[in-house]
């Protein structure tokens, strides 16, 4: 049983780390079964590219519309971010947890991102874009996370053996230090 002290540290933590959830109430976008939705499999570096750049764009419009500044793609986070939906397209589970045990704040730390404030947003289904960030924004922690206080993103897709698609956004505002 964990002492209260360790469960006031682990949810101090999580909402540091800006997680699109709330202990012992995961939030999870799962879904997107319909086959004509299905998310293809980026098969190329460029199409990843493409890919990433779409859900930036998705995002950039809700922040627009709710007038606040753009995000802009910061490689170390996309490096996180892209590990994050390898590893748990590997695993066949979504999670904010690395198969190492990391949260997302250790993630981005880890590529040497120095933040003020980062935040994670996962999800896993056979999605298009436009069918992940209706997900997302219909969650009131993921939408949390896309109009939040962050000036930076990054983006992975990843898709596991069976064709189901992992997807992992990381935010940022990055420490001034």
């Amino acid at each position: 049983m964990p002492t209260r002290r360790l469960v006031v540290a682990i949810v101090w933590g999580l909402t540091a780390a800006g997680c699109a959830w709330m202990p012992g109430r995961p939030v999870i976008i799962r879904g997107g079964d319909d086959p004509g939705e299905r998310m293809p499999r980026p098969a190329t570096p460029e199409e990843l590219e493409a890919l990433r750049t779409r859900i930036v764009d998705a995002h950039n419009v809700f922040r627009a519309d709710a007038k606040l500044k753009r995000l802009t793609i910061n490689r170390k986070l996309t490096a996180a971010a892209q590990a994050h939906a390898e590893d748990m397209a590997a695993r066949r589970k979504m999670t904010h947890t690395g198969s190492d045990g990391s949260a997302p704040a250790e993630r981005v730390k880890a590529r040497g991102y120095r933040y003020f404030r980062t935040g994670e947003n996962v999800a896993a289904g056979h999605f298009t874009v436009d069918r992940v960030m209706k997900g997302w924004m219909n969650s009131p922690h993921h939408k949390r996370n896309i109009l939040g206080a962050y000036s930076q993103i990054g983006v992975g897709y990843a898709v596991d053996q069976a064709g189901t698609g992992y997807w992992c956004v990381t935010f940022g505002l990055p420490s001034s230090r």
